[in-house]
């Protein structure tokens, strides 16, 4: 039987090949989703997202904490569909029934110890997953309704998710210079130069084989847009992770320890890249 570091290499060989296998058979399935939008994709991204809900509730489970986690999941998957038809009367209207309905419910428990950490954990999970994860839908409505802009629905998932393969690959061959090692002892600033690369080469790849709208300042920006925001989101689930004590919140992605760990840099980075697209490029497109 190996033990110490033999272990942890074959544990890591073992995550990684079924890392590989779940994002190939999973990212095309995603994409021509995506492609096909209307509702196949709003029930693929609902999905995702009371997925996500459910895993942040249970990691709160794991701390002996007690959310509403049926409340919880149920707000996350209707924000979402409420952003998906761009209705902001509706969203205002969720998030204020959803603030009474914990506040309230708090009136009701018997252990008041931990009433505020309930609340507002409950709350911060809607936001992180439902309001985060709702911008997938915005990202497609815009492409949608904007002239030669369908395309950009693939840009961010393409840039967000090399910049996490360069990272990962030249962090893993180069990164000596760890960036918060009491968090992620695998993030490196040499993998932050890899995912950098990776992501502004494949963002100028996009724009010279589909996006001629695009620039090259735009793909610089966005590039720092997917790395940056994308390694805040890794590792803000990191810490909360380390703060739970496990290392996989879920099996649902085999390899990727739940989709939550999946999606966690599309939560911080795709937001910006949509208020990007709105705020720089909607005057060039539409």
């Amino acid at each position: 039987m190996l033990k110490g570091k033999e272990d942890l290499e074959k544990l890591n060989k073992s995550n990684l090949f079924f890392r590989l296998l779940t994002s190939v058979a999973f990212v095309p399935f995603f994409l021509a989703i995506f492609d096909y939008g209307s509702y196949p994709f709003l029930f693929l991204i609902l999905g995702i997202i009371g997925i996500m809900a459910y895993e942040f509730f249970y990691l709160l489970r794991e701390k002996n904490l007690q959310p509403y986690l049926k409340a919880g999941v149920i707000a996350s998957v209707v924000l979402g569909f409420i952003m998906y038809y761009s209705s902001a009367l509706f969203t205002y209207f969720l998030i204020t029934l959803l603030i009474m309905f914990v506040t309230v419910g708090e009136l009701r428990r018997k252990d008041k110890g931990k009433s505020i950490i309930y609340m507002s954990s409950t709350t911060f999970g809607v936001i992180y997953t439902g309001w985060l994860g709702g911008h997938m839908l915005l990202v497609r409505q815009f492409s949608e309704t904007n002239l030669y802009s369908g395309i950009l629905i693939y840009l961010p998932f393409l840039m967000i998710w090399m910049a996490d393969t360069g990272a990962f690959f030249l962090g893993s061959l180069f990164g000596r210079h760890k960036i918060i090692p009491q968090i992620s002892p695998s993030k490196s600033y040499e993998g932050l130069v890899g995912g950098m690369l990776f992501s502004f080469l494949s963002g100028l790849g996009f724009m010279k084989l589909w996006a001629p709208f695009l620039s090259v300042i735009d793909i610089l920006f966005l590039s720092l847009i997917a790395v940056i925001a994308g390694l805040c989101g890794d590792l803000v689930e990191s810490a909360m992770k380390r703060d739970a004590n496990i290392k996989d919140i879920s099996s649902f992605l085999p390899g990727h320890g739940g989709v939550l760990d999946r999606f966690d840099s599309i939560l911080f980075a795709l937001p910006l890249f949509y208020y990007y697209f709105v705020f720089f490029l909607k005057g060039r497109i539409s």
